[in-house]
């Protein structure tokens, strides 16, 4: 995936989805992620980068 060629929605799609993950386990909110959390939210990135497909 060429990353210079995404639109800027794609581009901001995949950013939140990195600074997420990185947050749900590097900070301490007090409550214990696991994978099955990066999975729902993987799903919501994905379903959202299909709505921008539409567009």
């Amino acid at each position: 995936m060429n990353l210079t060629r995404l639109n800027l929605w794609r581009k901001i799609i995949l950013a939140a989805f990195v600074i997420s993950v990185v947050l749900m386990f590097a900070v301490d909110w007090g409550y214990h992620f696991h994978i099955g959390h990066v999975v729902r939210l993987f799903v919501g990135a994905f379903v959202l980068w299909l709505v921008v497909d539409r567009l």
